[in-house]
């Protein structure tokens, strides 16, 4: 999953707060990035690492998708903009 999102200005924390899904993690979930622009603090990338199916994802999706949806409204709160967002599916991989 991944998304890029503007942020209103200063509203990190609060946006991070709003974020944080608790202990209603979705199944798979391996690790999660937040990275800013290091010459705008306001403009953020997400991106979570899941161990998953498509199929997995589409089932915890229709089982959670009141909860998620009401955790992404809340969050929004403190979003400009988004002009990205999604889920990927990887289909390579680079090591050094």
């Amino acid at each position: 999953m991944f998304s890029a999102r503007r942020l209103k200005p200063g509203a990190w924390d609060q946006f991070r707060q709003a974020w944080d899904p608790g202990d209603s993690r979705p199944p798979g979930l391996e690790r999660v990035y937040h990275a800013r622009n290091i010459r705008d603090e306001d403009e953020v990338i997400s991106f979570g690492i899941f161990d998953m199916t498509e199929d997995q994802y589409r089932a915890w999706r229709s089982e959670a998708d009141a909860q998620e949806n009401d955790r992404v409204d809340h969050l929004s709160a403190f979003v400009e903009h988004e002009p990205v967002s999604g889920v990927y599916e990887v289909i390579e991989t680079l090591d050094e």
